[in-house]
């Protein structure tokens, strides 16, 4: 029945938030991509790789969104991985999403 695919569903949604881990950093990465089959190859490349939570890659500003773990991998390794694979890739950003630490001091 409908009621159980909700409760399945909200279920689901609960283990992600809870497997979310508190020490992800998010980068931007500039990007000579050119069109949708470099984004598929750049985009399925970063998932497959260890430390690397989420990736997207926008098209028209040609940059690419990846969130990760900078325990396990580094932006600059992300960003090597990108060349690698024949673009031109740099850092242009890059955040630290420490939820329980205050740095604005």
């Amino acid at each position: 029945s409908l009621t159980n695919f909700n409760v399945l569903n909200a279920q689901e949604n609960k283990n992600h938030t809870q497997n979310q881990k508190p020490n992800i950093t998010k980068c931007k990465i500039q990007c000579d991509v050119q069109n949708f089959y470099d984004k598929d190859m750049i985009e399925n490349k970063l998932k497959d790789e260890k430390g690397i939570t989420d990736v997207y890659l926008d098209l028209e500003k040609k940059v690419i969104y990846v969130d990760y773990d900078k325990t396990i991998i580094s932006s600059e390794k992300i960003c090597k991985i990108v060349k690698d694979l024949g673009f031109e890739a740099k850092v242009v950003e890059e955040k630290e999403n420490n939820l329980g630490s205050n740095t604005t001091n």
